[in-house]
């Protein structure tokens, strides 16, 4: 019965992956949608990453591969769970991949590896496929609600996903912080506000705390332009940028 359970819910999260409304939120974040603050981010953190010269290129994770229209490769292959469509390889709990090694140039990783369930094991199919010299573009979880994609396991500091890449054989590029300080308080209170625990409780204690009156006053697509404007230096953060300590996600480029 859980095997079946588990099976089920796999299913339904492939379908919402695969939603174009879904994709479109990634490739395309507007103010207004639901989680702009972060995905447009997370947007501009992979744009500045993309290898202009790279020809083959491993969407592992893939999911419905929003960002597969920013990659100008040849050769652009898909991995994910059984029952995504349109698959290159399948991949089970061991996250391993019927692919050659020293094959690709690019390996994107986009919101997986708190899914995996053994991160560790993932990155080295990371490391493995990949030619000498080639890129890892992955992004992570910080700080982020539960969200069981079919499974949600792990968060990480950037300094702990650094050491976590590195022992598996990569020369980390770069680290950066996705949506932090003021921004992620936005972006938390924003879904805070929609959680019953706010809902039971007495509005002028909510008002009180998290100033509800004024996210309630402002339309979610002029609150995000508001936040564009004062908090942009808090969108896509170098890791040893003093001051910001809370963050939503990691976003890190690595070697081979």
């Amino acid at each position: 019965m859980g095997k079946r359970r588990s099976s089920n819910r796999t299913c339904i999260v492939i379908q919402l992956l695969s939603n174009q409304e879904y994709i479109r939120e990634r490739l395309e974040p507007r103010p207004g949608d639901p989680y702009y603050l972060h995905l447009s981010d997370l947007l501009l953190a992979i744009s500045k990453e993309i290898p202009a010269d790279a020809d083959r290129i491993l969407d592992y994770g893939c999911g419905g591969s929003p960002y597969r229209s920013l990659f100008p490769a040849r050769t652009y292959h898909r991995a994910d769970l059984a029952g995504v469509s349109s698959l290159d390889f399948e991949f089970g709990e061991d996250s391993r991949l019927a692919a050659a090694s020293s094959d690709y140039d690019c390996v994107l990783s986009s919101q997986v590896l708190e899914h995996v369930a053994s991160p560790r094991d993932y990155l080295k199919e990371c490391y493995r496929v990949l030619k000498p010299g080639g890129k890892l573009i992955l992004s992570t979880h910080g700080l982020f609600e539960d969200h069981n994609a079919p499974g949600d396991y792990w968060r990480w500091t950037a300094a702990g996903l650094g050491k976590l890449i590195e022992s598996v054989g990569f020369d980390v590029d770069a680290i950066r912080k996705l949506t932090t300080g003021a921004r992620a308080a936005v972006f938390f209170a924003e879904r805070a506000r929609w959680g019953p625990e706010f809902r039971r409780a007495p509005l002028h204690h909510v008002a009180a705390l998290i100033g509800l009156p004024v996210l309630q006053r402002t339309s979610a697509r002029r609150r995000h332009q508001a936040c564009d404007v004062c908090f942009a230096r808090f969108r896509v953060v170098d890791a040893n940028s003093a001051g910001h300590n809370s963050y939503i996600a990691i976003a890190l480029t690595a070697r081979r």
